[in-house]
């Protein structure tokens, strides 16, 4: 029996799929307010020929937080797949980040302990490793450095690691899988699925800088291969492909057939965004929609080591390029907005 957290999330979704569609056992770690809609609708958009893949899966309430519960969903099974956690930039989740990020992780790996579960694929970021100065290429054996452009979120996922790692020194076999920024399906209002959202609604904007991109379905597919291969005590930083943000939302927009985003967020727009943000999140109570964090890294021009993977894997490692994975993408998008009506 396989056990998924994180199942209604971008990567969690796909994971989900690819166990299925293997034909293994899936049992979904779930809390009672979460969407079950949205991955009954996936699966019927990401496995047509198979309309009876939602109903072969098991479920289990319980919470990240809650050790009781955790055992209860772990009990004769033989994987744990950790997608679950909370992904924000705004500093005022920075302590509900490390509850539910760190604590929560701690508490799978205390979890499993208890009920035997061998294995553990943990999907970390790309966050929790470091960059260093000097070193323009992220890998696997980057070492993690906190700063002033380090986000609370990634804080929160490299304490997260230090948990599953933790796990291995008690008996557990580990793997830790840390990708880019995922394009796919998943909440259409947060996280990085939330980028779609904001291109259909007209976004006018985009950053100056570049980063790793990689699509949900090929994060979900490494982690398969690379459990089924057995690469237990390992991490792999999964990267499908480099580009400029503004490539990125212009083949979104093109996608979705609505206006690319075409003003640069130059810097002093960028500095001025960020406090007017804060101000207004701090009158109104609502979340601030852009943070100094993000809109710094955003501005700058990230690059990733894929060398691992591609060792590994060999020519099983065929991620999607920018335009198929916004294709992908889109299409969910799109087929959900049918399924309710035009609602994101």
């Amino acid at each position: 029996m396989n056990v998924i957290t994180g199942a209604t999330g971008s990567v969690g979704m796909h994971l989900v799929r690819e166990w299925l569609a293997a034909g293994e056992p899936v049992r979904l770690l779930v809390r009672p307010s979460a969407s079950r809609e949205r991955l009954r609708d996936f699966l019927l958009h990401a496995l047509p020929a198979d309309p009876t893949a939602f109903d072969r899966l098991e479920w289990a309430e319980g919470d990240l937080n809650d050790g009781d519960s955790l055992e209860a969903a772990f009990t004769g099974a033989s994987r744990v797949i950790h997608a679950a956690a909370l992904v924000s930039f705004n500093r005022r989740d920075a302590a509900a980040m490390l509850a539910t990020n760190r604590d929560g992780t701690a508490e799978v790996v205390n979890a499993m302990l208890a009920c035997n579960v061998p294995e553990l694929v943990y999907i970390s970021s790309v966050a929790a490793l470091g960059r260093q100065p000097g070193q323009p290429v992220v890998h696997e054996n980057t070492v993690f450095e906190d700063g002033p452009l380090v986000s609370d979120y990634a804080r929160s996922k490299y304490k997260a690691e230090l948990e599953v790692w933790r796990g291995q020194e008690e008996g557990l076999r580990v793997l830790a899988l840390n990708p880019v920024i995922v394009i796919g399906p998943g909440d259409y209002n947060r996280s990085s699925a939330a980028l779609l959202t904001q291109v259909a609604r007209g976004l006018r904007f985009f950053p100056t800088g570049s980063n790793g991109f990689v699509a949900a379905t090929d994060v979900a597919r490494a982690a398969h291969v690379l459990a089924a291969d057995g690469a237990w005590g390992e991490r792999f930083l999964l990267c499908g492909f480099h580009a400029a943000y503004r490539d990125v939302l212009a083949t979104m927009a093109d996608a979705l057939g609505v206006p690319r985003p075409h003003l640069p967020v130059k810097r002093w727009v960028a500095e001025v965004a960020w406090r007017v943000a804060r101000v207004v999140e701090w009158i109104t109570g609502k979340p601030a929609f852009v943070t100094k964090t993000a809109l710094r890294t955003a501005a700058r021009n990230h690059r990733y080591s894929t060398e691992k993977i591609e060792a590994r894997l060999g020519s099983r490692w065929s991620p999607a390029p920018l335009e198929e994975a916004v294709r992908l993408a889109v299409a969910h998008h799109s087929f959900v907005r049918e399924r309710t009506g035009g609602g994101d």
